[in-house]
């Protein structure tokens, strides 16, 4: 039997959907054949897990996965399988996508490599304030800043991320991101951001020393690429 390749057509999943809901997945070489579908069993796998099964999550990434992408990277590197499974209904796929075409995008246009220290200084004190000033301007009207997005994840996944943030981000933002989690905040309104981010306009002086602004004054250079208000966040 000859085997299709290229695109998918509609015919062909809702052979798979079909097949699927009926006998379940798994054994995909042999589903393949017993569908009726002229594919491989990798290639029915991944059109099912990537595009068809009903958890699968839509749109750009937002904010809070950003942060999360983020932090379980620095832990655990290019393992997309274990990052995906702590982010409800995206793919490992689309994750490892996110990150080569985003992350690794502004690495390069900051003229270093994703694993330089310029990168991860880059990182540690712009990307990860602003995500989480952005995070709780959203959620300023909600008693819990961030509920909706907590209540997604296990506790294995908050415990790995507030880990995460005390080894990769500063003491400042690591106890915002605690307390994001954790449901409680310890700072009210525009006072909690300035005391947790770096603004717009500049750098916010309590979250570097001096010999800190020193080392990493080169930064505000970039500081055009990771403006609030002037910069696309669905990285």
């Amino acid at each position: 039997m000859e085997l299709r390749r290229g695109p998918w057509t509609v015919d062909e999943d809702l052979m798979l959907i079909n097949y699927i809901a009926n006998h379940g997945g798994g054994q995909w070489n042999s589903l393949a054949r017993s569908a009726g579908l002229k594919r491989t069993g990798k290639s029915c796998r991944l059109r099912w897990l990537n595009y068809l099964r009903p958890d699968v999550r839509r749109g750009n990434i937002t904010p809070q996965e950003q942060l999360l992408i983020l932090e379980l990277h620095s832990l655990w590197g290019n393992k997309w399988s274990k990052i995906a499974q702590h982010l409800p209904g995206r793919t490992d796929n689309e994750i490892k996508n996110y990150w080569r075409t985003r992350v690794q995008k502004h690495a390069k246009q900051l003229n270093c490599e994703v694993n330089s220290k310029k990168f991860r200084d880059t990182v540690r004190y712009l990307w990860i304030p602003r995500l989480v000033e952005r995070i709780r301007a959203a959620s300023s009207s909600a008693s819990c800043p961030i509920a909706t997005f907590s209540s997604s994840y296990n506790s294995a996944t908050v415990t790995a991320t507030a880990a995460a943030a005390t080894r990769f981000s500063s003491p400042t933002v690591s106890e915002c991101v605690t307390d994001c989690y954790s449901g409680s905040t310890s700072a009210q309104g525009d006072d909690a951001i300035r005391e947790e981010s770096i603004m717009c306009g500049g750098l916010d002086e309590s979250i570097f020393s001096q010999r800190d602004y020193d080392n990493y004054a080169g930064l505000v250079e970039c500081n055009n690429l990771w403006s609030v208000e002037g910069y696309n966040w669905n990285f």
